[in-house]
């Protein structure tokens, strides 16, 4: 019955039906903001964050900056980079951190790190305080390489690898925190960005081995937000501050 009458209605009527969807709108983030000041709080604010993010401190970091705040309330959403821009279109979400940029130009855009990779093994495979030599194809040969945690950078990688060694065993794992999981567990090395295994090198449980023989990438990290939405001062001096990664 709806869809007849909205195929009934004149160009007139359409034109009020939008109007009225967004006075709908309005009403109802008019009762939100008015719940929010009830509760003492002035922003809420909805960041969507790549989950390789979550492998670093930045999480430990917006935690002390939310009791820092109060006035601000700020929601995390952990979804995948190819999706973050989507969530900011449709204002489910109003900072996005991804691993990849924004198409739209008109929004703001910044690269917040570019972290190195670094090559990350088991415990058991050697004891790097003794200088050893370390024999690469062994490596390859003896564990398994984990892959495509990353959405761009893995296809060239593993075609620059395979050029110079034979990786027989491969098994790709879409999340990095898995793959941390896995390479303490003894079951594989990988790839890794420097930032998310910070807190394990610190703690000994991972090798870090120099690796030299290709060209390593580096992973980009990037915030944007759609110019429209206001975002507070204090919580974008708290990213551009960047000692967090």
């Amino acid at each position: 019955m709806s869809q007849i009458f909205k195929g009934m209605l004149t160009e007139v009527g359409q034109l009020f039906l939008i109007e009225a969807k967004q006075i709908i709108h309005q009403w109802d983030k008019s009762i939100e903001r008015f719940q929010l000041a009830t509760k003492g709080i002035q922003e809420k604010i909805i960041i969507a964050m790549t989950p390789l993010m979550v492998e670093t401190i930045l999480p430990h970091v917006i935690y002390q900056f939310i009791n820092e705040n109060p006035s601000i309330e700020i929601s995390i959403l952990v979804e995948d980079s190819a999706k973050i821009e989507d969530l900011i279109n449709s204002v489910k979400a109003h900072i996005g951190i991804s691993l990849l940029p924004t198409r739209y130009r008109h929004w703001h855009q910044e690269l917040l790190v570019e972290s190195p990779l670094e090559l990350v093994i088991p415990l058991d495979a050697f004891d790097d305080e003794t200088g050893a030599y370390i024999d690469y194809e062994e490596l390859f040969q003896t564990y398994t390489l984990f892959t495509h945690h990353h959405p761009t950078i893995w296809a060239d990688l593993l075609h620059k690898l395979q050029e110079k060694y034979v990786v027989p065993k491969q098994v790709s794992v879409s999340q990095s925190y898995v793959v941390k999981r896995l390479i303490k567990d003894g079951l594989g090395m990988s790839f890794l960005p420097r930032m998310i295994v910070r807190r394990e090198r610190m703690e000994g449980r991972f090798n870090i081995v120099s690796f030299d023989e290709i060209a390593l990438p580096s992973v980009p990290v990037y915030l944007f937000y759609n110019d429209s939405v206001k975002v507070p001062e204090e919580l974008l001096c708290l990213f551009q501050r960047r000692d967090y990664l």
